[in-house]
């Protein structure tokens, strides 16, 4: 019995990718032609003929009821699936072709004989005994007449190789090939069959076998077949596109040069100083050092696509930028900087990496100048036409009439947050301070038409902070 475990763990195998196929045709693939559809029906058929067949391996030879009706059942339902496959599988060569009278003449004569096969099948095994017989300990023998069985079972195969070799001429060899493999592998089935003579049959591990080689095959193809077709279709998109995109295209690039330029200048700077506070640590604290190195890894691991990528994102996840940013800052000024969040709306977006600069000044030239530190404010509204995202801080402050070349800070940052506030969503920056009182940034950011509100531009206040912030 050894051997027929194994097999039947094979067959339970089988079961399972056949099952999974089916349901990748429902799920993934989707069901688009005729050909999807019997073979999506094959592979259920061949899992449920699989299924009979583990049955007949866990009941023969048990005398209980239950195992008596489920190897009398089992036995019959295998046969029949038997027939009811090659018939499906003759039809899904003529779907697959797109053959035409003759495949379809092949098709129908296999249906109806596939029928009376299956008839004479359940007459004999439950009237006549021609084929096999169940004695009273539930053990199967074959019958004289079983080789009837062998025969019909060839007859219909014949009428697959009739099929295959009508319809050649509309399918690739690939397919041809794999298409004769679901008569060759269950023939040498049959024949290891006889040599091996185990108590299950040989034949329907060797049509699932070839079944799944059929879909791999064919499937390989269609895919082949869509990226083919999908790349043609972009291909004459780009054609019938491209006179009307070379001015803009060219006009795109330059800026996209720009702008990658003001992203790697970013970059450098924001890591720089951020070393420099876990430099400032290692001399002050080692273990607040070992928080801010754990902190700066972390945010590395989950920011670094936003790092290297210019694309407009979500308010929130610049918000985390700048919270990640002002926890490692926390670590070194402790008690001297303090940090308020008021965050009204958030639901928007902005060009990446444009908050932080603006809350990196307001702490390294607004706060750490001040002898006894200072808050940081980050504090979003919105109007009905514009978010407003402001930035404030209560530190040095600068005049803002003396020239910027002596007012002690970094304008780099400053004009490349503005340049690309401006080239990506079309909003402002701006800038207002007073000396000994602090600094506020107000960014502006234009709404969208389905984003704008039913709030009028005055009733919220939000132009009156602005116009405070400037006086």
């Amino acid at each position: 019995m050894a051997i027929e475990y194994l097999l039947a763990a094979f067959e339970i195998w089988g079961i399972l990718i056949c099952s999974g196929i089916g349901i990748y045709f429902f799920v993934v693939r989707k069901i688009n032609n005729r050909a999807d559809i019997v073979m999506c029906i094959m592979q259920f058929v061949t899992a449920a003929t699989l299924t009979f067949d583990v049955g007949v391996v866990i009941s023969e030879g048990v005398d209980e009821p239950w195992a008596k009706i489920v190897f009398k059942g089992s036995m019959i339902a295998t046969m029949l699936l038997q027939y009811l496959m090659v018939a499906l599988f003759v039809g899904f060569i003529k779907y697959l072709a797109r053959a035409g009278k003759t495949s379809t003449v092949i098709a129908t004569f296999t249906y109806y004989f596939a029928a009376g096969c299956a008839i004479v099948s359940i007459i004999s095994a439950k009237y006549t005994n021609w084929y096999y017989f169940i004695d009273e300990e539930n053990v199967y023998h074959r019958m004289p007449y079983y080789n009837v069985a062998l025969i019909l079972i060839a007859v219909l195969y014949i009428l697959v190789i009739t099929q295959i070799i009508v319809c050649a001429k509309r399918l690739l060899i690939k397919q041809i090939i794999s298409l004769f493999l679901y008569v060759t592998i269950p023939v040498i089935m049959v024949v290891l069959q006889v040599v091996l003579k185990p108590g299950i049959g040989l034949t329907n591990i060797g049509m699932s076998l070839s079944l799944i080689i059929i879909f791999i095959v064919n499937n390989a193809r269609i895919t082949i077949l869509e990226k083919e077709l999908n790349k043609k279709v972009l291909q004459q998109n780009m054609v019938l596109l491209n006179q009307n995109r070379v001015i803009a295209e060219k006009k795109d690039e330059i800026e996209n040069l720009q702008l990658n330029m003001v992203i790697t200048q970013m970059q450098p700077h924001f890591v720089f100083n951020v070393l420099n506070i876990i430099y400032y640590l290692c001399a002050k604290d080692t273990k607040l050092a070992q928080t801010a190195i754990d902190n700066f890894s972390n945010y590395l691991r989950t920011n670094i696509d936003s790092l290297v990528s210019d694309d407009l994102a979500p308010f929130n996840k610049e918000l985390e930028h700048v919270k990640n940013y002002l926890d490692l800052e926390k670590l070194r000024f402790d008690d001297e900087l303090e940090i308020e969040y008021d965050i009204g709306p958030s639901d928007f977006h902005i060009p990446m990496l444009v908050v932080q600069p603006l809350v990196e000044n307001a702490v390294k030239h607004g706060i750490a100048k001040s002898p006894n530190g200072g808050k940081v404010i980050i504090r979003t509204v919105e109007d009905f036409e514009n978010f407003y995202i402001y930035v404030v801080d209560n530190g040095v402050g600068f005049d803002p009439n003396k020239s910027r070349a002596y007012d002690g800070r970094s304008h780099i940052g400053i004009d490349n947050v503005r340049f690309r506030i401006e080239k990506r969503v079309n909003g402002e920056l701006d800038i207002f301070s007073t000396k000994g009182k602090g600094t506020t940034a107000v960014i502006t950011i234009p709404k969208l038409p389905g984003e704008k509100s039913k709030v009028k531009p005055d009733d919220d206040g939000d132009e009156d902070e602005k116009g405070a912030a400037k006086e």
